[in-house]
């Protein structure tokens, strides 16, 4: 049997209980620890948080969070990030995956601060009824020189703020799938870095035996402008095709894994 997504107004009494039982979990891990941790139901609304969460959306215990959309945060960088949010937490759970897990940097004034922090969310399921409940997240943060130092051109083409998802492996971008290696050369067109810099980010990092030049990364992004069906293969329009389907908020695996990690690209 599949899991099946059930919205809060549905849960049946059991499904409750389990809710509150986790709450129960939050507070007292939150009494004990600083974990930024807490679920929201599959309307995006939190069903609980730690007091490490509400204070860096400038509320003061995890109790004044439960019930809010991000939208509502009294910090205005969740605030304006509401949107993305909520569509990271809907292409989660339409998965009913209960293995599935997703990584997302953001980068926003928080309550305390501009600061860049790796939220992971996986799906709150209740084994009893096979049911997804929503999402449950917990965050660390990086240091915001690293994502500065590493990709200082992504503000400069996108802004300070951002909310960016780690892809794992191919990734389908308008009904193409992508390579991991075509992702790499699509996400470092849209920091606006030249062919050359491209070619010689992947031969210190993807080498093979014959040296990558710029000539190199044209063919790449010619065939990457054919797989998607583009009617000329100018920069310009494959970056403009690449933003409007959302890539600058999709960073490879190999990418995230470095700016995480803050090893110098």
């Amino acid at each position: 049997m599949d899991y099946q997504l059930v919205s809060p107004e549905r849960f049946s009494e059991e499904q409750s209980e389990f809710v509150a039982q986790f709450r129960q979990s939050v507070s007292q891990l939150s009494s004990q620890t600083d974990m930024i941790v807490g679920a929201k139901d599959a309307n995006s609304r939190h069903l609980a948080s730690s007091d490490a969460y509400a204070r860096i959306v400038a509320l003061k215990r995890g109790d004044d969070v439960v019930d809010r959309l991000d939208k509502e945060m009294p910090c205005e960088g969740t605030a304006q990030f509401a949107d993305c949010y909520v569509q990271e937490d809907l292409a989660l759970m339409r998965t009913c995956d209960p293995t599935r897990k997703v990584s997302i940097l953001n980068v926003h004034e928080y309550g305390d601060g501009l600061k860049a922090r790796v939220f992971s969310k996986h799906l709150l399921k209740h084994e009893a009824t096979r049911s997804i409940l929503g999402t449950i997240y917990y965050a660390h943060e990086i240091e915001i020189a690293n994502f500065i130092n590493l990709m200082p051109n992504y503000i400069l083409e996108f802004g300070a703020g951002c909310s960016i998802e780690q892809v794992q492996g191919e990734l389908k971008l308008l009904d193409v799938e992508l390579t991991e290696y075509e992702q790499e050369v699509c996400f470092l067109m849209l920091l606006n870095w030249d062919f050359k810099q491209i070619a010689d980010f992947m031969n210190k990092y993807r080498p093979k035996p014959k040296t990558r030049v710029a000539d190199s990364i044209i063919k790449s992004k010619n065939y990457i402008c054919e797989k998607l069906g583009l009617p000329t293969q100018r920069r310009a329009e494959l970056c403009d095709a690449l933003i409007a389907a959302g890539m600058h908020r999709k960073m490879p695996t190999s990418l995230f894994s470095r700016l995480i990690g803050s090893k110098q690209l």
